[in-house]
């Protein structure tokens, strides 16, 4: 009997293991930091830069509920010895928001705001990024930017910048402007620096498709002269740049609405551009949108790609590589990478939303990781060289006539009252007496969750789509006398379509306004 109790035990930990959720896989790279989403605290505005030393230092800001991005923002510090192998904390800074680590004359510098649309403030680091000095304001007022390239041409630096007065509300107040200084002033001083004129978006151009302009890239074109490449706020692809002019003494910025937008993949999310040392034109590591992915959304909400593209003017752009890919666009997401050259490689800090023991990231945009990455050879990367790009799956639930297949969705009960949606508190009104007790999947508002159904027997469809707001396509749905509504301050209709589906076949619901299709079950 001893003899056997091993074995026993052995078979009854392995059927207990099989009731054990396995981790799920760290995300790509080397992780850096991680904040769960239960901290209501964001990883934003990755920023990474080679010190006079060799080691490498990244940080990032805070963001989130959990934070005070809008009284004095708070933000993390790291560095490396090993080439990003592992990574140290090295300090927490206050007063540090949106803001990006540069080099210069054998010093580090920072460059950003103080806090979500404040001020304009840099540090200065003589010991590779050790210490520093306390934070200098080189401008009043309200700003915005990112950890943007700073560039040395024709006897200046010139860095991109936003300042945000221009109104109240993100976008229309977003204007751009150049900041520049000569290059053996004291970047202390705040009277080394000069800033080009405000430059106020107009919404009527892309044929009324324009939001906004913002974190502008500085670089120099293939004339010698200085540009601000723009990341573009609009609704649809393809995704488009704004490329202003700036005078050689850096006071007077142009633009040219005709002729200066361009098509940029990526182009609606942050991207860094720097040009080549070598002489084979400019780079870019942009968030962009497979075309698997392109009705999934507004294009500043897709970021779930991260590709190497390639420009030999500025003007027109190639993907060369996808270098990071996750089939969801809900809650992962690659963006906000800043990176540097090192050699043939590029190196660089991505803020991740992943996975993690807790439940992943609280939306793509809300990213829980900061990462560290290399790609090794980058000038000789193709589009055989992709990493795998596999097919949506999420979770699986069974019905009595369908299988669904989606990422982030509960079943709740339909009826006056119940809660709409997961991430908000809003609540159900005037729910018909047909439709009252039924199931119903319960999304995120505005997420544009990918939700597939396929049909165990023949059926009916029946979904729940907003009325004014942006137009899906309906192709295909017929739309019942069913309609209700949930308590916004629009007192916002949902009207209910139907179609049917025969045994076997699968559905990808619409999706592309703010509720996307709430699924109707008939079984409870």
């Amino acid at each position: 009997m001893k003899a056997r109790l091993p074995a026993i035990m052995a078979a009854v930990l392995s059927a207990a293991s099989l009731h054990v959720q396995a981790a799920p896989a760290p995300p790509p790279g080397q992780v850096i930091h991680h904040s769960p989403a239960s901290s209501r605290l964001y990883i934003g505005s990755p920023s990474l830069c080679v010190m006079p030393d060799g080691s490498y230092v990244a940080s990032h800001d805070l963001f989130g509920p959990g934070s005070k991005e809008y009284e004095l923002a708070k933000a993390r510090l790291y560095r490396s010895t090993d080439k990003g192998a592992t990574w140290q904390h090295v300090t927490d800074f206050d007063g540090y928001f949106w803001t990006g680590i540069f080099v210069h004359r054998g010093a580090a510098f920072t460059l950003g705001t103080d806090m979500h649309h404040g001020k304009v403030v840099i540090r200065r680091s003589v010991d590779s990024g050790k210490t520093w000095t306390a934070p200098v304001v080189l401008a009043e007022g309200e700003w915005h930017t990112a950890p943007m390239p700073v560039i040395e041409h024709q006897g200046r630096i010139w860095r991109a910048i936003e300042d945000a007065m221009g109104g109240t509300k993100w976008g229309e107040r977003y204007r751009a402007r150049m900041m520049s200084a000569p290059v053996d002033a004291d970047l202390l001083d705040p009277k080394s620096w000069t800033f080009s004129n405000p430059l106020a978006r107009n919404s009527t151009w892309l044929g009324n498709d324009f939001a906004a302009w913002l974190e502008g890239n500085a670089v120099a074109d293939p004339e010698g002269n200085v540009v601000n490449l723009l990341r573009v706020d609009n609704s649809k692809p393809p995704e488009k740049a704004a490329i202003v002019r700036l005078s050689k003494d850096g006071t007077t910025a142009t633009f040219d609405a005709d002729k200066d937008f361009i098509e940029f993949p990526g182009g609606a999310k942050k991207f860094t551009i720097r040009q080549d040392p070598q002489g084979g034109g400019y780079w870019s590591i942009a968030s962009i949108i497979p075309e698997r992915h392109g009705d999934a959304g507004r294009p500043a909400s897709i970021r779930n790609t991260l590709a190497l593209i390639h420009s030999k003017d500025l003007r027109t752009w190639e993907t060369r590589c996808v270098l990071l890919y996750h089939p969801d666009v809900v809650r992962h997401g690659f963006q906000y990478v800043d990176w540097q050259f090192e050699g043939e490689d590029l190196i660089a800090v991505c803020r991740t939303a992943w996975d993690d023991k807790e439940g992943g990231a609280r939306n793509n945009h809300d990213a829980n990781f900061l990462t560290f990455h290399r790609w090794k050879s980058f000038r000789t990367l193709s589009r055989k060289d992709d990493v795998p790009m596999p097919e949506f799956t999420g979770r699986i639930q069974e019905t009595g006539a369908l299988t669904l297949n989606g990422v982030s969705y509960a079943i709740g009960r339909l009826e006056t009252g119940a809660q709409a949606f997961s991430n908000r508190g809003y609540r159900w009104q005037n729910v018909p007496q047909a439709l009252e007790g039924k199931s119903f999947t319960r999304l995120n508002g505005g997420a544009k969750e990918i939700l597939e159904v396929t049909a165990k027997r023949d059926t009916v469809v029946r979904i729940a789509i907003a009325t004014g707001q942006t137009p899906i396509d309906l192709a295909g749905w017929t739309a019942e006398k069913l309609e209700f509504s949930y308590d916004d301050s629009s007192r916002t209709r949902v009207v209910v379509h139907s179609r049917p589906l025969e045994k076997g076949n699968t559905l990808r619901l619409p999706r592309g306004n703010w509720t996307g299709a709430i699924l109707i079950l008939d079984e409870n």
